[in-house]
């Protein structure tokens, strides 16, 4: 399977919550990272974390940038109606995610200086 591959089947089985199929895609040393807030969570606590997740999301890959061993995506998540921006960067060994590093910028407005930029 190409890296671009594993990550839309990353993105199909998150959407799904098939997390038997989830964890097929992730190496056993997996960490995502959350610079944001310094998270760090192994394979197993990663797992959780998005079966624990509260609330009903959907998602949609909005696009996916890919090289031999690493992956961007943006995705668009519809979480009970709010919709958030994740970008996630992987990088993967031996055709499974070995890192993820995600983050989840939030809306700002556009600053009074740039105003008279906006098309």
């Amino acid at each position: 399977m190409k890296t671009r591959d594993v990550v839309e089947a990353f993105w199909d089985r998150m959407n799904a919550r098939d997390w038997e199929g989830l964890e097929e895609l992730l190496n056993p040393h997996f960490v995502a990272h959350f610079p944001q807030s310094g998270e760090d969570f192994s394979r197993d606590l990663y797992l959780r974390l998005n079966a624990e997740y509260p609330g009903d999301w959907k998602i949609r890959v909005a696009a996916i940038i890919s090289t031999d061993h690493e992956v961007v995506s943006r995705v668009e998540v519809d979480i009970d109606g709010k919709l958030d921006t994740a970008i996630s960067f992987f990088q993967l060994q031996d055709g499974r995610i070995m890192r993820l590093d995600e983050f989840w910028p939030e809306p700002f407005p556009i600053p009074e200086w740039r105003l008279k930029w906006k098309e």
